[in-house]
């Protein structure tokens, strides 16, 4: 690195005061500058204040409620933070979009007055709706802290800052009310379709089914029931348990009368083998049971006497004539009740026969059900599932179109008193613009009287100001003409050395 030459002479002379007579000569010398400086910014301040136009300002304050349909119980008011501050960005993209401002625009008419049918142009509309139109939140907040936001307009006077105001918020209602329609009409379409679907789709479960009861026929109550009830005891199945028990109880009687007549049968060919018969198939003929009695006693009374007296006695023969007797007697008596017994054993295996055949067709009928349950039971669960959202889907569709009709006829922008208009122009006034031009214009030739004008001192007059300022120094590389450069590290001479 290259070292510093002189760093103490250096320092001394960075460090010198600039004397006030010296300013005073230097602003004396350089007047013009910095005074033309002056008067030509402020000349170009007062052109710009003369061919500048004043602009008025408007504000509307409007309070923006949300949709009351479906939603009473929140009085209009927006379920979270972030829908409102959707409806507010909305509101703004509205109020700045186009057509919006076109309409309000071709209300009014020109600023100039007259009927200019291609006023206003697209250029016009643009440039209208970025600069002059603006919705904003109170006190400048962000959108979504509150309900009320300011529609504030600008305009070339104030009567038509206030026109304009009024009129735009009138296009921002209408064209608000057109975008609530035509989204509302959207929805409508969409949950038409969805309510034909739901509704196509319940007709053809409703065809099956009836396609099913038909086949079912007579017995539709029973698989209602049976799809109705948890446990899927129906009426048929308490049938056929009664059934069950009935017939087991005539299977029962006809065993009996059946074994009882092949008694009788057997005992009128032979009187004896009703003798080995017990008591309770001969309780329903009480004579046979009768003679059976007295035909044992006649047997044992002839045993008796067969042991005492000889077939020759009279005793004896009385008691075989009187036990033949009695047998003649039984085999007429089991005759009779064989002919009794028959009507009666008919009715018997007729009512067991009866009987089977209605367990048997319940049975069928109830296996022909069970199959069918299955499938009835999910095609009624579908029907029901399909019902529940038709009845939805009639529901969303009642509500949107009471939002459509709603949207034509009710504002979700509600004024809160007439537009303000200001009572002071946009902006700078004419003469604070002027002065505040030739502020900057004197700023701007003091600095550069500054920047021209040579330092103080005399050993280094002709130097600039600014030179001095920075401490660069007459020695330095590009202060010397060529051939007159000092050399490097050679010490100078006292008279050099003195004026430093």
């Amino acid at each position: 690195m290259t070292k510093r030459l002189y760093p103490i002479a250096d320092s001394a002379m960075s460090s010198a005061p600039i004397p006030w007579k010296y300013l005073r000569n230097i602003l004396v010398l350089f007047a013009p500058l910095w005074v033309g400086s002056a008067l030509l910014f402020g000349i170009g301040g007062l052109g710009i204040a003369v061919l500048s136009k004043d602009r008025w300002s408007a504000r509307q304050p409007l309070v923006l409620r949300d949709e009351a349909n479906g939603a009473v119980d929140r009085l209009g008011r927006f379920s979270s933070q972030t829908e409102l501050k959707a409806a507010q960005e909305t509101i703004l993209e509205l109020a700045q979009n186009p057509e919006v401002v076109a309409a309000a625009l071709r209300q009014i008419g020109p600023v100039g007055g007259g009927n200019d049918p291609t006023y206003p142009s697209a250029r016009e509309v643009d440039e209208i709706a970025k600069e002059s139109v603006n919705v904003v939140a109170p006190q400048g907040r962000e959108f979504g802290n509150t309900e009320v936001v300011y529609l504030t307009v600008e305009a070339e006077t104030q009567e038509r800052a206030g026109e304009f105001c009024r009129v735009l918020l009138d296009s921002l209602t209408s064209h608000l009310r057109e975008v609530r329609r035509i989204r509302a009409d959207s929805v409508i379409v969409e949950l038409t379709h969805a309510r034909d679907l739901a509704r196509q789709k319940l007709d053809s479960a409703l065809g099956r089914m009836r396609e099913i009861e038909l086949q079912v026929g007579s017995d539709l109550g029973e698989l209602r029931n049976l799809n109705d009830t948890i446990s899927g005891d129906g009426a048929n199945r308490r049938s056929m348990q009664e059934i069950e028990r009935e017939l087991q109880t005539a299977e029962l009687e006809m065993r009996r009368l059946d074994s009882l007549y092949q008694l009788l049968l057997a005992g009128s060919q032979n009187a004896r083998t009703l003798l080995i018969s017990g008591d309770e198939l001969l309780s329903s003929q009480p004579s046979l049971q009768r003679l059976k009695d007295g035909l044992i006693d006649a047997q044992i009374e002839a045993s008796r006497l067969a042991s005492v007296y000889t077939t020759e006695h009279p005793r004896r023969r009385a008691a075989i004539t009187t036990e033949r007797e009695i047998e003649q007697r039984m085999l007429e008596e089991a005759r009779g009740a064989l002919r009794a017994m028959e009507p009666t054993l008919r009715l018997s295996t007729e009512r067991v026969r009866r009987l089977r055949e209605q367990h048997s067709d319940l049975g069928e009928k109830l296996t022909r059900l069970a199959g069918v349950r299955t499938g009835y039971s999910k095609l009624d669960s579908e029907i029901r599932a399909l019902t529940d959202h038709l009845a939805g889907a009639e529901e969303a569709l009642s509500k949107a179109q009471a939002s459509r009709s709603a949207a034509l006829s009710t504002n979700l922008l509600s004024e809160l008193g007439p537009p303000q208009v200001g009572d002071t122009p946009e902006g700078m006034s004419g003469s604070m613009t002027t002065f505040g031009s030739m502020i900057a214009g004197l700023v701007f030739g003091l600095g550069t009287v500054f920047l021209v004008a040579p330092g103080p001192t005399g050993p280094t007059f002709g130097r600039r100001l600014g030179d001095y300022l920075t401490g660069r120094r007459s020695t330095d590389p590009g202060n010397h003409p060529p051939g007159q450069r000092p050399v490097e590290g050679a010490p100078p001479s006292g008279v050099e050395r003195r004026r430093r």
